[in-house]
């Protein structure tokens, strides 16, 4: 046991090698995820687009007919219609705001390393770029949980939009019906 306190109270001993590989390693992750966002993002933005080009085939007035055969106009199917193209302009607009460059993840030069710590140690090298790399990783994380914000509006935005346009199908064709 003595020989065990005596290892650990070292201060020759870092674990800074083992810091570093797992920072690196979350770095990636953040990174990975960030690129999923971005693939997701440009899904909802095409699949949106081609969702209002169909839009405008959906129904946009049905009509209710009495027993004297006047016709009235039932408005709404024209409103879901709108409601239909507002919740597809905000799954766009949203999407389109997740795409926006904003600045994230800085990291120290290699050049400003090799220009003032280039005769330190391994160790200490490792340390200046995980403590820069610990702050990067903080705005990196930062922009993927924005990003992650775009993409769940955008989201819903769509899913309110397939909810209106099933129901102005409904509506039409009960409507039709009557």
């Amino acid at each position: 046991m003595e020989n065990y306190s005596e290892e650990t109270q070292n201060p020759h001993h870092t674990n800074i090698e083992l810091i570093y590989d797992y920072t690196e390693y979350r770095l990636q992750l953040v990174n990975n995820s960030i690129n999923n966002l971005n693939t997701k993002l440009g899904s909802i933005i095409a699949f949106s687009g081609i969702a209002v080009g169909f839009s405008i085939n959906l129904p946009n007035e049905a009509f209710l007919v009495n027993d004297s055969t006047k016709q009235y106009f039932c408005y709404s199917c024209l409103i879901l219609k709108i409601f239909i193209c507002v919740c597809l302009i905000i799954a766009i607009f949203a999407s389109t705001s997740g795409f926006l460059p904003k600045a994230g993840g800085g990291m120290t030069p290699p050049d400003l390393l090799m220009k003032e710590n280039y005769y330190d140690s391994d160790e200490n090298i490792r340390l200046i770029i995980t403590k820069t790399s610990i702050e990067a990783l903080a705005e990196l994380e930062s922009l993927r949980d924005n990003k992650a914000k775009f993409v769940s509006s955008a989201i819903l935005a769509l899913g309110g939009a397939a909810f209106f346009a099933a129901t102005d199908v409904i509506l039409a064709s009960i409507l039709s019906i009557i």
